[in-house]
């Protein structure tokens, strides 16, 4: 299965995975603490397909550079990036937050071409620009309105924090994917690397736990909350495994761009499963057909 594939299929289990991170943050008033959930349950999902492909010896194969590639990764990606992403879906809602955050895909390609040397067509670059500007015209309207959670974007002081959250998190996640393909690059399997980046998160996440007041947070959460945020990681999982396999078999500029198709089907989604907790536009058929537009017109 080609690059291209994996991306989109990773674009589609991150959609779903949001969906239910959403349902999840409206339930607890710290929202970075369901990113621990969301790390511990896929770890252990993560070692489970890698005993049953045959994977698990890859784990010991990379290079020490490869390792500190992927550990690095983790912790940006995992850590940092995924604490600010659940803040910033509790405070604008999903598809606010996935407009802002996609600015990951200027800082993905641009280090891409920058770093890694890789080809940058004129159709590359047009088709990444409208990957971008289609899912900001698809929810751009809800910066003007207010979703129907009780911690909208509609409060200036939550507006302001769900929109830094939301810019961070496209910094973490613009940068993680340069990490794991230089990785990657040093032996191992996809597999292995995503179990490798995991285990760093999963470790920085236990010690933090040692703070008695954060592990009551995290054990006293609410009963639907932790539901939530179990099928979130395993979702994310998934997502985070087709990416890493998307990023080994296509380039950078390819393979991040696709993978910023997300917003599309996060809309779809949102509109079926959470309509009462998010905001829609008139835009959607337009946003869709420059997404569509630019995602052909990277494989010009």
């Amino acid at each position: 299965m080609s690059g291209s594939i994996m991306a989109l299929l990773s674009a589609f289990s991150f959609a779903l995975s949001n969906i239910c991170t959403r349902r999840g943050v409206l339930k607890i008033p710290n929202a970075p603490a369901g990113g621990y959930i969301t790390v511990f349950i896929s770890l252990p999902l993560f070692l489970l397909v890698a005993l049953a492909s045959g994977d698990i010896h890859s784990i010991a194969t990379f290079t020490w550079k490869g390792y500190l590639w992927l550990v690095i990764a983790g912790i940006i990606h995992f850590v940092a990036g995924r604490s600010f992403l659940f803040n910033s879906i509790k405070y604008l809602g999903a598809n606010m937050a996935s407009v802002f955050s996609s600015l990951n895909l200027v800082y993905t390609v641009l280090l891409g071409f920058l770093v890694l040397g890789e080809q940058m067509s004129r159709n590359t670059v047009t088709g990444a620009l409208l990957i971008i500007i289609g899912p900001a015209l698809l929810a751009w309207p809800q910066s003007r309105k207010t979703s129907n959670s009780k911690q909208s974007a509609d409060s200036p002081r939550l507006s302001r924090q769900g929109i830094a959250s939301a810019l961070l998190t496209s910094v973490f996640f613009g940068s993680s994917p340069l990490l794991i393909k230089w990785g990657l690059a040093e032996g191992g399997s996809p597999l292995a690397g995503t179990f490798i980046s995991y285990s760093s998160a999963a470790l920085i996440f236990g010690i933090t736990m040692l703070n008695q007041e954060k592990k009551n947070e995290i054990i006293h959460m609410e009963r639907h909350a932790i539901g939530w945020f179990l099928l979130a990681g395993v979702l994310g999982g998934l997502a985070q495994l087709f990416r890493y396999v998307a990023l080994n078999l296509s380039p950078i500029s390819i393979a991040g761009p696709l993978n910023g198709t997300g917003p599309v089907f996060l809309l779809a989604l949102s509109f079926a499963l959470n309509r009462k907790t998010e905001v829609f536009g008139i835009n959607v058929i337009l946003g869709a057909i420059l997404v569509v537009t630019g995602a052909v017109l990277l494989y010009r």
